[in-house]
């Protein structure tokens, strides 16, 4: 493959980080009625369905839109692979790990948006069935958090171990990772609680977790990009710098 074109796409690859930082924020946010707050666990069937009827050209929106956009999280998973695989050489667990941990980390939250999606299918639908798929979608998304702490803890110990010049994760970006990987802890308590901080809706499971994910996905967005760009730059200098010798041999007299 030609160099520039694997730079290119190793380029959109580290922007599908931010597009699905934005999009993630619009579908789930926003069309998804989560912010500023997520539907209480607290809420009866009778209110569930309220909200989920009282909503669903919104709802519906958001959950189809979010199933899509939940692909721009692959191609950028597979780009840090690349970066750590750089890095790690021959033995590449780490990538390989962080590799498995953003994919289920789709399946995960598309298995979630999906749950919430069918709630809206039939407006006519028992109450009491959307309120058990409600708490599916949420209590899957919430407790399986480990999955994403894995990917970014992989992929924290590969940049704290890059020795290079220009390592492409500064350390302080490594160890923001290892915090926000730790904050997803406190979630799996969503399963004993249905008010405070601990439910799913509190400031442990929904209000720390969800902006460090979206803060990590930023930071180590970033420094991929800039570091693709540098290297795109360097093998365009390396062209025109053979292009130049080149013609200057072409205009030597033999």
């Amino acid at each position: 493959m030609d160099q520039k074109f694997s730079l290119d796409l190793e380029l959109f690859s580290a922007w599908c980080g931010p597009l699905f930082l934005v999009t993630f924020v619009i579908c789930f946010g926003l069309f998804g009625h989560n912010l500023p707050a997520p539907p209480s666990p607290e809420l009866d069937p009778t209110a569930i369905g309220r909200r989920v009827f009282g909503n669903l050209g919104d709802l519906r929106l958001g959950w189809i839109a979010g199933l899509v956009c939940m692909g721009f999280y692959l191609p950028w998973t597979g780009q840090i692979s690349a970066h750590m695989a750089r890095i790690e050489g021959s033995a590449r667990t780490m990538t390989y790990t962080q590799l498995i941990g953003g994919t289920l980390t789709v399946f995960v939250v598309s298995f979630a948006l999906l749950c919430w999606s069918i709630a809206t299918f039939r407006p006519d639908r028992d109450p009491a069935l959307v309120q058990m798929l409600t708490d599916f979608g949420w209590l899957s998304l919430e407790t399986q958090w480990v999955l994403t702490t894995v990917q970014m803890w992989a992929m924290a110990v590969i940049g704290l171990a890059d020795r290079s010049e220009t390592p492409v994760w500064p350390r302080w970006v490594c160890w923001l990772s290892i915090w926000c990987g730790l904050s997803f802890a406190p979630a799996s308590l969503t399963q004993y609680f249905k008010a405070g901080p601990f439910a799913w809706n509190g400031l442990f499971s929904y209000y720390i977790p969800y902006p460090a994910w979206l803060i990590w996905c930023g930071a180590i967005s970033y420094y991929m990009i800039k570091d693709v760009r540098r290297r795109t730059f360097a093998v365009g200098g390396s062209v025109a710098r053979g292009d130049i010798d080149d013609l200057q041999a072409r205009a030597t007299p033999r």
